[in-house]
């Protein structure tokens, strides 16, 4: 009797486990919302007006989810610019995971650049365009471009970025405005895995996802940017210090050398978290 009452107790014990460490949690769930009119991709949050936004009060960041049959849409407003860190020049990549894991296997990173013409050409080509000569001439007709990049990112993704996608095929896409102090990140990713898409996230409407959101810290741009800012910082504090010290004369005939200025720069902080999204259906 004591053995079997034992066996209870450490299988009671075990399903605890199983349920407190399984990957979903139903009370975190964040429900996305059907829409049968997919939002445009504009950076505004006008279309979201009537959806109930989640905060991450750490970060002061709002979000919100939606999706319909072939895409996942993702409004990201930042409310405190202070957190923005160094997104400018890291961009932001989302994560999506369908095992209810934190695994940065697949994902997208967006970032907003400005491109020479030659660059352009080859992006829009990389990504399955066919441009006519025309449509090369006249985007060489200007030396310079914003445009907002969607790479495929994650070990798993590395397979699916060197692949040509099918013009006109779904694509991920994303767009940035400023709105007063708030900075708005508008996003849509296709759900489907095919051939024509396979950067799909490989989740369909219904079935349960989790996103992972990662931004900010160091890159070599940044790197390289910082350097030679804190090296003309530098630079000009020894020249206003030698000029200073050229015009003081002490009684000692003495003079102070100058002393090379001290950077103090501060590393931009990385920013991560992760959220279970419950994908909708349409009814």
């Amino acid at each position: 009797m004591n053995a079997k009452r034992l066996f209870t107790h450490i299988s009671l014990v075990i399903f605890m486990l199983v349920i407190a460490t399984t990957g979903f949690s139903k009370e975190k769930f964040v429900k996305s919302k059907w829409t049968a009119q997919p939002p445009m991709i504009d950076g505004l949050d006008d279309d979201w007006s009537e959806d109930v936004l989640t905060t991450k009060k750490k970060l002061r960041v709002d979000y919100a989810v939606r999706n319909d049959a072939q895409n996942i849409y993702v409004l990201f407003v930042f409310k405190d610019p202070k957190f923005l860190s160094s997104i400018n020049f890291t961009g932001i990549t989302l994560y999506f995971n369908t095992e209810g894991k934190k695994k940065k296997d697949h994902g997208f990173h967006f970032t907003r650049k400005q491109v020479t013409a030659d660059e352009l050409i080859a992006y829009l080509e990389k990504k399955g365009e066919v441009l006519t000569e025309e449509q090369r001439q006249s985007i060489k007709a200007k030396p310079a471009y914003i445009v907002y990049m969607a790479e495929i990112a994650g070990k798993k993704g590395k397979e699916a970025s060197e692949t040509t996608q099918t013009p006109g095929s779904l694509r991920p896409a994303f767009k940035i405005k400023k709105k007063g102090e708030e900075v708005i990140y508008e996003f849509r990713v296709p759900l489907a895995k095919s051939e024509t898409s396979p950067g799909g996230i490989g989740a369909d409407p219904g079935h349960s996802i989790k996103v992972g959101f990662e931004w900010g810290g160091m890159t070599d741009e940044l790197r390289k940017v910082m350097s030679a800012s804190a090296r003309a910082k530098s630079d000009l504090g020894v020249s206003r210090e030698g000029k200073a010290q050229s015009q003081i004369s002490t009684s000692r005939g003495q003079s102070r050398a100058p002393r090379p200025g001290r950077s103090s720069r501060a590393i931009p902080k990385k920013h991560s978290f992760w959220i279970d999204v419950k994908l909708a259906q349409n009814q």
